[in-house]
C-alpha cells in the first residue's frame, strides 16, 4: 500500500535569494529537489531518472520569467504553491533557507497519513480479544468508520500512482535503468519490511513460551520458501500465507513499479519511432505533446480499463496488480493532466468511465479512489498541493506511514494480549487497551523510520552514488511510505 501509495529524508531544498546593491532587482535562485540530477536528455521517461531522487541540491539561478510561466498552466500551479508558501517566511536575502521549509506536496503527504491511520484503527478495532468488547463503547457510525478503515489501501494505491508519474516524468528508461530502479526499490523499501518481519516472528516465538496468549500472530512459524518469498515480494503470486497483515500489498506496490515503468519505457520509445517517421520528426511543440498523449493512453487506457471493468471485480484475481492497477492508473493521470502530457478531456473522459462502471457494478474501493482522485486534482488545479492539511502532526504522520503501515499490528497485538491478560473483556479497559496499543504504534513507527527507514534511504542514495551519478529513483515508497514530494521550481515549456 502502499501508493502500496511518505519520502522522507533527503537534503533540503535550498532558495537562494540575493538582492543588486545598485538596482535592487532581486536574482532569485531554487535548488533542484532534493535527489536531483542534471537532466541531460529533454525526453526522459518521461523521466524519473533525472528527477532530482539522489538527495543533491542544485541551485539554479535565473529563473524563467513570470510571463514565460503563465504560458504553461501545470507549470504555474505548482509556482503558485511555492510562493505562497515561501510568502510565510522569507529569508534574508543571500541566506540559505532551513532544512524543513523545502516546498513539498503537503495535501498529498497528508492523505497518506490519513489513509495509514484508517488502516491502523481497522486492524487494531476488528482483531483480536478485545475488538468486540471495545466496539460497544463506539457509536455506530464509528464502528463503520473502523470497519472500512481498509479503504486506505485504494489511497494509497492513488497516491503511489500521482507520485511515480510525476518522479519518472523525465527518466529516460532503458534496461539498465530498470535493472538499477529494481535494486534500489529493494535497497529502499527492504529494511523497515524485513526488520518487521524478524520482530513478528520473534514476538510469536516469546508468546508461544511464555503463554501470554494464544499465539495467533500466526497460525505457525514460516517456512524457509515463505520467508524467502516475503523477502522478493513474491509472497502473493506464491499464495503464502502474510507473516503479517498489509504485507500483501507491498507485493502489489512491487508488481505496479515495474510494470510501470517497463509500461512508461515502452510509450518512450513508441513515440519516438513514431515521430521519426512522422514528417521526419518535425512537428510542432502542440503536435508532440498530442502525439505523446496518444500514445501514452494507447499503451496504459486498455489495462486500465480493462482493471476497471473486469479485473477489479474478480475477488480471485487480488494476488496480481491488474486487479488493482485502475487505482494507480488514476492516480498517474492525474500528474500527467496536470503536466498536459494529457489534454484534460482524456482524464475527464475516464473518469466518466469509471462513473459509468460504479452505475452498473458499485464498488466502494473504486468511490474511495474517484474521490482522492479528483480530490487531488482539484486541489492542484487550485494551487494548494502544497499548503491545504499542512499541519505539523499530519505531516508526521505521513512521513512515517510506511514505518506505521509496517508495525503497527504486532505492536497493537502484544499490547491488547497484555490488556486481555490484566482486565479480561471488560468494555471499557479493553477500549483503553486498544487507544494505548494505537498509542505505542505510532511511537514504535517513530522508532523504527529513524533507526531503520532513514538508514535505507541513505543505503539508496549510496547506491545510486556508487552508480556514477546516474539519474535513478532513490526514494520512490508504498504509497503507505512515499516521502513527501518536493515541488520544483516551474519552468517553462519551449
Amino acid at each position: 500500500m502502499t501508493t502500496l501509495f511518505s519520502t522522507r529524508v533527503s537534503s533540503p531544498e535550498l532558495k537562494l535569494k540575493q538582492k543588486s546593491a545598485a538596482s535592487g532587482d532581486a536574482a532569485e535562485g531554487d535548488s533542484a529537489r532534493e535527489n536531483s540530477s542534471p537532466v541531460t536528455s529533454p525526453t526522459t521517461f518521461e523521466t524519473a531518472g533525472s528527477a532530482m531522487l539522489d538527495g543533491t541540491t542544485t541551485a539554479m539561478l535565473n529563473p524563467p520569467n513570470r510571463d514565460t510561466l503563465d504560458r504553461d498552466s501545470s507549470r504555474a500551479v505548482l509556482a503558485a504553491t511555492e510562493n505562497r508558501q515561501a510568502s510565510r517566511q522569507q529569508p534574508r536575502a543571500g541566506a540559505i533557507e532551513k532544512p524543513g521549509n523545502e516546498s513539498r506536496f503537503a495535501f498529498v503527504d497528508a492523505l497518506r497519513g490519513l489513509a495509514a491511520l484508517a488502516v491502523a484503527f481497522h486492524h487494531i478495532f476488528r482483531y483480536g480479544p478485545l475488538a468486540e468488547p471495545a466496539l460497544n463503547v463506539v457509536p455506530n457510525f464509528v464502528n463503520v468508520l473502523f470497519k472500512n478503515g481498509r479503504m486506505g489501501v485504494p489511497v494509497f494505491f492513488v497516491i503511489s500512482g500521482f507520485v511515480i508519474a510525476y518522479v519518472l516524468r523525465k527518466a529516460r528508461i532503458d534496461v539498465g535503468f530498470l535493472r538499477t530502479f529494481a535494486v534500489q526499490r529493494f535497497l529502499r523499501l527492504g529494511p523497515p519490511y524485513w526488520f518487521t518481519m524478524l520482530f513478528v516472528v520473534a514476538l510469536y516465538t516469546v508468546t508461544r513460551v511464555f503463554l501470554l496468549a494464544e499465539p495467533t500472530l500466526l497460525n505457525d512459524y514460516p517456512t524457509l520458501g515463505g520467508i524467502v518469498a516475503h523477502v522478493f515480494y513474491l509472497e502473493n503470486l506464491r499464495h503464502v500465507e502474510n507473516i503479517s497483515v498489509g504485507f500483501w500489498t507491498l507485493c502489489i506496490e512491487m508488481q505496479f513499479y515495474l510494470l510501470f515503468a517497463v509500461m512508461l519505457g515502452s510509450a518512450q520509445w513508441l513515440t519516438q519511432r513514431i515521430s521519426a517517421r512522422l514528417r521526419g520528426g518535425q512537428k510542432s511543440g502542440s503536435e508532440r505533446r498530442l502525439l505523446s498523449a496518444v500514445v501514452l493512453m494507447a499503451i496504459f487506457a486498455p489495462l486500465a480499463l480493462k482493471s476497471m471493468f473486469q479485473y477489479s471485480l474478480d475477488s480471485e484475481n487480488t494476488d496480481w496488480v491488474t486487479h488493482f492497477f485502475v487505482c494507480f492508473f488514476l492516480g498517474a493521470m492525474v500528474w500527467w493532466a496536470m503536466d498536459r502530457r494529457i489534454p484534460r478531456w482524456m482524464f475527464w473522459a475516464f473518469i466518466a468511465a469509471a462513473l459509468y462502471r460504479q452505475h452498473h457494478h458499485w464498488t466502494l474501493h473504486l468511490t474511495v479512489a474517484l474521490t482522492t482522485t479528483v480530490a487531488i486534482y482539484v486541489v492542484g488545479r487550485l494551487g494548494h498541493l502544497g499548503d491545504w492539511l499542512n499541519f505539523r502532526w499530519l505531516q508526521h504522520l505521513g512521513r512515517i506511514s510506511y514505518s506505521l503501515y509496517l508495525i503497527h499490528y504486532p505492536v497493537s497485538w502484544i499490547i491488547g494480549c497484555i490488556g486481555f491478560a490484566l482486565t479480561g473483556t471488560a468494555v471499557i479497559p479493553a477500549a483503553m487497551w486498544l487507544l494505548l496499543g494505537l498509542t505505542v504504534s505510532i511511537g514504535a513507527a517513530h522508532l523504527l523510520y529513524v533507526s531503520i527507514e532513514l538508514p535505507a534511504i541513505r543505503l539508496a542514495r549510496r547506491y545510486k552514488e556508487w552508480q556514477g551519478g546516474t539519474p535513478l529513483l532513490a526514494r520512490i515508497e508504498p504509497a503507505a511510505a512515499l516521502e513527501p514530494v518536493p515541488i520544483k521550481p516551474a519552468t517553462a515549456r519551449p
